[in-house]
Parts: structure tokens; C-alpha cells; sequence
């Protein structure tokens, strides 16, 4: 008898004085944490140069371990890797490492040095590109003439160059759809 008293107590107690963090992808969440869309940019610059200047290393070792392995090895002249010289196919190898590894080794690097605000930029990133596929030029208005201007948003950096790409933006669109300068001067 005494247990069921207590029952609807502990219930209550425990949906209360819960302290279970829960886990939501809430916008306010991220606005507090990054509470500009220029400190979002600042962010997003920062990320880049982690990215950029994990190149280096993406680059280094695997040369060097190329070295090392050529170094060490009696190369047969007629033997092909994947149709290439051994040698050739080293470098494209490394090549590979170099271009595919650096953004994914300097990306995951910024994350852990920065780990207070990485969900709040993940957020932040899904609503900019939500932005930027909501109010970029139709791509089939392309021509040699008049090429898509920064397609992904890759180079904005700022609310002001994000500004500039929606001039663009616009630009592209009026002269894919009425063709010429859009200030009415013809080439």
C-alpha cells in the first residue's frame, strides 16, 4: 500500500527535476551561441583556413611514405599500375590524398577545437544553404556568355558579399531571360 502512494510522486519527481539534456536541433539554441550572421561567416572563414591549411599535411606524409616505399624498391620498368608507370600512379595517389583528405582532416579538426559551437554552425549552415537554393539563379539560363555566378555560395564571407551574390544572382537571371546587358547596352 505504501508503494502505491508513492508511485505518482516519483513519476512527477523524476519528469521535474529531470536534469536529461536533450538533444534538438533548435535555431534559438544556435543564435545564442552564434548570434550574428557575420560571426557565423567569421566562423565559416576560420573553418576554411583550417581546411586549407590542413593541406599540408594531407600532402606531406603521404609523399613521404611514397618516398620511403619507392626507395626501398627494385621498380620493374615494364610493370603497370592501373595502366600507369608505378611511379605515375604514386603521384596521382598522392595527388588524391592531397585534394580528398585535406578539407575532410582540417574540417574535422576545426570540430574538435571548436566543439561549443559546431552543432550551432551546423545549423547555421543548413539554413544558409536553404538561403542560397532558395534565391539562386536558375542554373538552365547558362551560356558561355553568361556562366552562373558562385552556384553554391562558396565565396561569400559576409552579409554584405552576401548582398552582392543576390545582385548577381539577379543579374544572371535577367539577362538569361531577356538576354543582353540588363542596362540595355548590347555588346
Amino acid at each position: 500500500m505504501a508503494l502505491l502512494s508513492l508511485k505518482p510522486n516519483l513519476l512527477r519527481h523524476l519528469l521535474v527535476n529531470s536534469n536529461v539534456r536533450h538533444l534538438t536541433t533548435n535555431k534559438v539554441a544556435a543564435q545564442n551561441v552564434i548570434p550574428t550572421w557575420n560571426a557565423y561567416f567569421n566562423l565559416r572563414k576560420k573553418r576554411r583556413t583550417y581546411e586549407i591549411v590542413s593541406y599540408l599535411p594531407c600532402t606531406v606524409i603521404p609523399a613521404f611514405g611514397t618516398f620511403a616505399y619507392f626507395a626501398q624498391m627494385q621498380v620493374d620498368p615494364l610493370t603497370k599500375i592501373l595502366g600507369m608507370d608505378p611511379l605515375m600512379a604514386a603521384v596521382v595517389a598522392t595527388i588524391g590524398a592531397w585534394i580528398l583528405l585535406g578539407p575532410v582532416f582540417g574540417n574535422t579538426l576545426f570540430k574538435l577545437t571548436n566543439r561549443k559551437t559546431a552543432h550551432a554552425m551546423n545549423i547555421r549552415d543548413k539554413e544558409f544553404y536553404e538561403h542560397i537554393k532558395k534565391n539562386r539563379a536558375d542554373a538552365r539560363l547558362n551560356s558561355i556568355r553568361n556562366p552562373v555566378p558562385d552556384y553554391y555560395g562558396e565565396k561569400v564571407q559576409s552579409v554584405h558579399g552576401y548582398r552582392s551574390w543576390l545582385r548577381k544572382q539577379r543579374e544572371h537571371y535577367r539577362k538569361g531571360v531577356f538576354g543582353g546587358d540588363v542596362n540595355g547596352l548590347e555588346d
